[in-house]
């Protein structure tokens, strides 16, 4: 009799661990609903503040873009889920198609992707010196958060933009300026400020050349991306020179 107690008492346990690690199979949506929620409380603010420009909100993208003539401007949004806590953090993208045209014949990339690359990524805490992500988990903390940004995208964000809207601009702040603006990862964000600069005719093209070589420490005689366009810009510009 014992045994059969005992039997049943460890048929009972197994059966509440079952039930323990049992996943309810709504609360997968329940939780992307709230993160989906979240999202829209943010974009909703910031398409407050941005009313008055001619952003425009891509919910799929989590971004407010619009056109310039060789190219286009974003206001992008990360977005992470600790639920019940989130955090956001947004940048600033721009891309001028003369320079992607030109950085995508050495990427690597797949051709599905060339239009989805920027030339230049900015966070937003190149103007605030602030945080680089901020933390929300209610309604409130949103309007608090976005709120407090209001003044530094109406008066710093929206004129970097204004004034950033072709090579020669972008090239300044990329090359000649410190800190510079572009935090894109090697080897695209060199490959970027190097390209900026051939298109730019900067007169300094061979020492930025040599300052974006040291910052990958890479040797001129290697196989890479980075040196094949080099090469190419250096063709170009002997052509140009005897042209």
């Amino acid at each position: 009799m014992r045994k059969r107690e005992v039997a049943i008492q460890m048929s009972e346990h197994e059966h509440d661990k079952s039930i323990e690690y049992r996943v309810d199979p709504t609360a997968i949506g329940r939780m992307m609903m709230k993160t989906q929620e979240m999202k829209n409380l943010i974009l909703q603010a910031l398409s407050e503040i941005l009313c008055d420009t001619d952003f425009c909100l891509k919910k799929s993208d989590d971004a407010f873009i619009r056109k310039i003539p060789d190219g286009r401007q974003t206001l992008g949004m990360g977005f992470w889920n600790f639920n019940p806590k989130f955090q956001f953090q947004l940048m600033m993208c721009i891309r001028l198609e003369a320079a992607e045209e030109m950085y995508h014949r050495f990427s690597r990339a797949a051709p599905k992707y060339y239009s989805l690359s920027d030339t230049t990524i900015t966070r937003l805490e190149y103007f605030t010196g602030g945080p680089h992500k901020y933390t929300v988990t209610t309604a409130e903390d949103v309007a608090s958060v976005v709120g407090s940004l209001a003044g530094v995208i109406r008066g710093k964000v929206i004129p970097f933009f204004n004034e950033h809207q072709d090579v020669k601009a972008l090239d300044r702040a990329v090359n000649n300026q410190e800190p510079g603006i572009d935090i894109t990862q090697s080897p695209g964000g060199p490959m970027h400020a190097i390209i900026l600069a051939y298109l730019a005719e900067n007169a300094d093209f061979d020492k930025i050349v040599a300052k974006q070589r040291d910052k990958m420490e890479l040797a001129a005689d290697v196989p890479h991306p980075f040196n094949s366009l080099i090469d190419y810009l250096k063709t170009h510009m002997v052509s140009k020179q005897v042209g």
